[in-house]
């Protein structure tokens, strides 16, 4: 990306820390400034999703399923309007490209281009420009409009916990269902969200994770949910895993009798069905290995990539809620009391958490009367209280002040 580019890119990133904006970086070769398009790297292609801007993924190929999105060249002193095109040929592979109509009034071939966005257009930065440059570093009209869109990001956050304070000024509520899942559909209820089962995050790019305060012992929260690579884990489906390491139980609801998988999985020591976490660095596989009686067996394995990417897409921006508990005539309530919010998981540490037995995989299933298996998810959690070391600087709201505009 960089074969051209001759000038000392390091001052630049703790601008961009600083201003807490995402950046991706593309250069046009001469070939694809000729040609006006480029190849959307990986880095960009990333970008692209986890600001949710675009999913090539999911892009069909073709000229007739071209995106198009607002874009805007920031130069020395003004802010330039365009738009970018996104799409895949028919041709090869469908290679994802990526293209910003006018750009080459306003660069050069080789040129090293910064991306950020707003989370609705996507700006570009020019740091091959002597006169853009000097403008960020030495923090005039650039970094002042960069700036910009990281207040609209924090305007965002700030919206969102002034209504979490209206509701914690509401009082205890009633749940909307009872269960484990009650705190957090009931506070999702509260802000007009509706259910939804999509990995997407809850509130305009923020996910809201919403659980029961425990001084003792306090319960695990969701990261996320991911399914095994059963393609790759030697014919293991969700039947099999039950049928081998379930086990009988009664069920709370109805009190019969039923055939469970509802357990606990770490890389510390195996649990009382012997399954226990093993992590292939090297190969980048998370795999679920069984230690009964001597007889280490392999189960079943997750690509540490795709964890690493659900985390990154998921938790991109996150409010860690904290709840009250009690029950008024039988009925469970909820007092919303506290918040920490976090940003920008650190994701290279996620083969670490796990080997610490930190970050943690529940497995949820149960065999129907019908035969065929219910599953709710295979559930990487962590610790509340070890959310510090996955997300830096996380910050704490506690919504028992009268005021919190101080945070901002």
């Amino acid at each position: 990306m960089q074969e051209k580019f001759n000038f000392d890119l390091k001052p630049f990133l703790p601008i961009f820390s600083e201003l807490e904006l995402d950046v991706a970086f593309l250069t046009p070769t001469e070939n694809a400034y000729n040609k006006s398009i480029m190849d959307a790297i990986i880095p960009v292609r990333d970008f692209l999703k986890n600001n949710m801007l675009h999913d090539y993924e999911k892009q069909c190929q073709g000229p007739e399923h071209k995106k198009k999105l607002p874009a805007f060249f920031v130069t020395e002193n003004k802010i330039i309007e365009t738009k970018t095109s996104l799409y895949r040929p028919k041709t090869k592979e469908g290679d994802p490209r990526i293209w910003f109509y006018n750009l080459t009034k306003y660069c050069n071939p080789w040129d090293l281009l910064a991306l950020v966005t707003d989370r609705k257009s996507i700006y570009v930065v020019d740091l091959s420009l002597e006169s853009v440059r000097s403008s960020l570093l030495s923090k005039q009209y650039v970094y002042k409009e960069l700036k910009k869109l990281s207040v609209r990001e924090k305007a965002i956050a700030k919206e969102l916990l002034l209504k979490i304070k209206n509701i914690h000024n509401k009082g205890f509520i009633p749940t909307v269902v009872s269960g484990d899942t009650g705190v957090g559909m009931t506070l999702e209820n509260q802000l007009g969200i509706p259910p939804n089962p999509s990995k997407n995050p809850d509130y305009k790019g923020i996910e809201i994770k919403a659980s029961r305060t425990r001084y003792t012992n306090p319960n695990r929260v969701n990261l996320f949910s991911q399914v095994p690579d059963w393609k790759n884990s030697q014919g293991m489906t969700a039947e099999k895993l039950l049928a081998e390491y379930g086990y009988w139980s009664v069920n709370k609801k109805t009190g019969k009798p039923r055939f469970n998988l509802y357990c606990t999985v770490t890389a510390i020591k195996p649990n009382p069905q012997g399954l226990y976490f093993y992590l292939e660095i090297d190969e980048d596989i998370l795999i679920n290995r069984s230690l009964i009686q001597e007889a280490d067996k392999y189960v079943v394995q997750w690509s540490l990539e795709t964890l690493r990417n659900n985390l990154q897409q998921k938790h991109r921006e996150t409010f860690w809620v904290q709840s009250e508990s009690k029950f008024i005539k039988g009925i469970e309530h909820f007092k919303y009391n506290s918040i920490v919010h976090t940003k920008k998981p650190n994701i290279s540490l996620l083969p670490y958490l796990l080997s610490l037995g930190i970050i943690t995989m529940d497995y949820t299933m149960h065999r129907k009367p019908n035969g065929k298996v219910r599953d709710h998810g295979y559930l990487f959690k962590i610790n509340p209280s070890k959310i510090n070391l996955l997300f830096p600087k996380p910050a704490q709201y506690d919504l028992n002040q009268n005021s919190l505009l101080t945070y901002f």
